[in-house]
């Protein structure tokens, strides 16, 4: 059995789901048109305009997942098919069975669960394992020198930081406290070294306060398979689930591949974030991995449909997206406000990191220091009376050298005591008596010349 049939990708589901649904349309639209043709009064032409919307969106989803499955010919195909789609002349004198045989051809073009070759979902789920791809210190730089840092100490977080290094670097010469989330242990403890705060766990499951940090810099796997998180992609997940944790003002560096970009994305970067722009990353790293960045500030959630709108078709055509050498110095600058953070835990226990809370904490001393005034000589504040020695004696404590002006070894222990008690009788030729069982304290004392039991 494949990787694929145990695990599943996402953007084979996608494609499998959208091929399906560009197959229904277009059998929806071949239907409409005959009937539109005939008509052509405001109910058929309200039909066809429900399906060509239709059509348009789900155009517009397939884009981002053909691109994340191959942004080769078959990406710049579909761009192709879209960009026809829109010109579309849907009212007037545009060729329909042209436009349908088009999309039938397209759609059996496209890759689904049951058809996708051996070596084609080997080649697939290699880059899903391969899933970490740090930001190279170069692109580091360049992002930053679009951030003002305040004199006043910034809270930065990176909630999937693999060793660190990225967020060393975009941290450095500032007065920032770096923290950082590594799912990947091995990755963690290097990240240890690099960052002020670094845990160990899944981001996830993570403890770490609301409205703390003034910059996140996010860059989230990609290409990732459902698991823990089920159907949500991990740069959705992320992108919604750090968006409580920047303070307002603060601001959010999100870094993904341009395919990824897709309306749910958008439509959240839209929504909580103002004064958006994005630059595509240089030659080399951008044929790789396909990234571009997005600078946002955080705001109070607001409408912005028309945004998200822009900026989806934007990333549809990275080439025309500017580079990010050409990012303003100093574009936006971070929260001057200091704040503490309370608390910062991972999801997982980390000895390595309790070694070092304990060294650097003086509670094993406080520890210590108590065992030593437990342990010490002390003396009653007046003396005991005979019940209080009854029990001193009961408890085992009574029980060895007693240093005194006549020194002498005493033992105190409890023993069990019958008593007999004869009960008077009606009958002259009858006795009885009853019997009881009872605790009794004794001290046995050895003295310099004797032998002496006491109770």
């Amino acid at each position: 059995m494949s990787d694929y049939e145990n695990n599943g990708c996402f953007c084979l589901d996608e494609l499998t789901d959208g091929k399906a649904s560009l197959k229904r349309l277009t059998d929806d639209l071949k239907a409409e048109y005959p009937v539109f043709l005939e008509k052509r009064d405001s109910a058929s032409i309200s039909e066809l305009h429900i399906t060509v919307k239709a059509l348009w969106n789900e155009f517009s989803s397939l884009l981002h997942s053909v691109a994340e499955y191959d942004s080769g010919e078959l990406y710049r195909t579909a761009l192709k098919l879209f960009d026809g789609l829109k010109r579309f002349d849907y009212l007037g004198s545009g060729n329909y069975p042209a436009l349908i045989s088009a999309l039938y051809s397209f759609a059996d073009m496209l890759p689904d669960k049951a058809g996708i070759d051996a070596k084609a979902a080997a080649h697939l789920m290699n880059r899903i394992k391969m899933g970490y791809f740090p930001t190279d210190e170069e692109h580091v730089r360049l992002i930053k020198q679009a951030i003002n840092f305040p004199k006043t100490q910034v809270n930065i977080l990176d909630p999937c930081c693999g060793e660190g290094l990225a967020l060393k670097a975009f941290a450095e010469n500032e007065n920032a406290a770096t923290y950082g989330i590594e799912l990947d242990e091995s990755r963690g403890h290097t990240a240890q070294k690099n960052l002020n705060n670094a845990r160990l766990g899944s981001f996830f499951h993570s403890s770490v306060p609301f409205g703390r940090f003034h910059a996140l810099l996010l860059n989230p796997p990609y290409l990732s398979c459902p698991g823990e998180n089920g159907g949500r992609r991990m740069e959705r997940a992320f992108l919604s689930d750090t968006l409580p944790l920047l303070m307002r003002g603060g601001l959010l560096v999100y870094i993904i591949p341009y395919h990824r970009a897709d309306s749910s994305v958008c439509r959240t970067l839209a929504t909580y974030y103002k004064n958006l722009s994005v630059f595509r990353f240089r030659a080399g790293e951008f044929k790789k991995y396909k990234q571009i960045v997005f600078f946002g500030i955080r705001a109070e959630k607001h409408a912005a449909e028309r945004t998200a709108e822009k900026i989806e078709r934007l990333c549809l055509c990275p080439e025309k997206i500017p580079l990010i050498d050409t990012v303003p110095k100093g574009l936006y600058s971070l929260p001057v406000k200091e704040t503490a953070v309370p608390y910062f835990k991972g999801s997982v226990f980390d000895v390595e990191e309790l070694v070092g809370q304990l060294k650097a904490s003086d509670s094993l001393d406080l520890l210590f220091e108590s065992a030593d005034l437990e342990s010490r000589t002390r003396k009653p504040l007046l003396p005991l009376n005979l019940s209080q020695i009854g029990l001193v004696g009961a408890s085992g404590l009574m029980n060895g050298l007693v240093d005194s002006d006549h020194p002498h070894v005493i033992k105190g222990k409890i023993i069990r005591e019958k008593t007999r008690k004869n009960m008077p009788s009606d009958r002259e030729d009858v006795s009885g008596f009853s019997e009881t069982e009872s605790n009794k304290i004794i001290f046995n004392v050895l003295t310099q010349d004797r032998y002496i039991t006491i109770g």
